[in-house]
């Protein structure tokens, strides 16, 4: 279905608008993303629900609504400088995953646009989940989906306490202290839980010390790797 947008004050457009704010993602449990390809995967992983679009988009099905709208109108909607022509609404999906054998747990991760490497990241290379603790920035913030590129509609997301996953797995923490081992020496384990931590602080202290494995990454010249980086190596080391 087809309908024409062509006012500021149309109430879908508020309502797609309000969903830049954690608050209202929650009560609605929506949010946003934009662009084609990740309209793309969205579309795949069942989460669209309506889109907002300069010109008609061939083969959406006619139960979701696409609202014809100007670039102006777009553009109030959009996180995007340039946005791409398409923005829409997604459903927030609890996707349970179908085994939990490698994951990542982000530990107080606030930088959004790590979070959304991590997540993409671990798409790429066939993670089982990614678990949020308490504390993290919002997984739905609209700079962590864009930098997922697309990850977040494939990968299941949990939320929680590390304890409440960890029976049956060992726990490799990424930390920079006198315990730690080379990644390079680590033999990836059956099943694992690669914790890592806040950009500033890093892993917390509790954690660190109930961890099966401390490991670090070897570098030279400079004091620490960002977060997403690290995080990347760490997870194709144990792929």
């Amino acid at each position: 279905m087809i309908k024409e947008i062509t006012s500021k004050d149309n109430n879908k457009l508020k309502h797609a608008a309000s969903l830049k704010e954690s608050k209202y993602r929650k009560e609605y449990n929506e949010f946003l993303s934009e662009g084609f390809k990740s309209l793309e995967m969205a579309m795949l992983a069942g989460n669209v629900k309506e889109i907002f679009t300069v010109k008609p988009i061939e083969g959406i099905p006619n139960d979701i609504t696409q609202y014809l709208v100007k670039e102006d109108l777009l553009k109030k909607i959009s996180s995007s400088k340039n946005p791409e022509g398409v923005v829409f609404v997604c459903n927030i999906v609890n996707r349970k995953p179908k085994k939990l054998n490698k994951v990542v747990y982000l530990d107080h991760i606030n930088d959004p646009g790590n979070m959304g490497t991590i997540i993409r990241t671990a798409l790429a290379f066939d993670y089982d989940a990614i678990i949020v603790s308490e504390g993290s920035c919002d997984i739905y913030n609209e700079k962590v989906v864009s930098a997922s590129k697309g990850a977040i509609f494939s990968l299941p997301i949990l939320h929680g306490e590390l304890n409440e996953y960890r029976e049956g797995r060992k726990v490799i923490v990424s930390a920079l202290n006198e315990k730690a081992v080379d990644i390079k020496d680590v033999q990836k384990p059956d099943s694992f839980i690669l914790v890592v931590g806040n950009e500033a602080n890093g892993v917390s202290e509790a954690i660190i010390a109930s961890a099966d494995i401390v490991t670090k990454i070897e570098i030279k010249n400079i004091d620490s790797l960002n977060v997403a980086i690290a995080t990347g190596i760490l997870m194709d080391h144990l792929r």
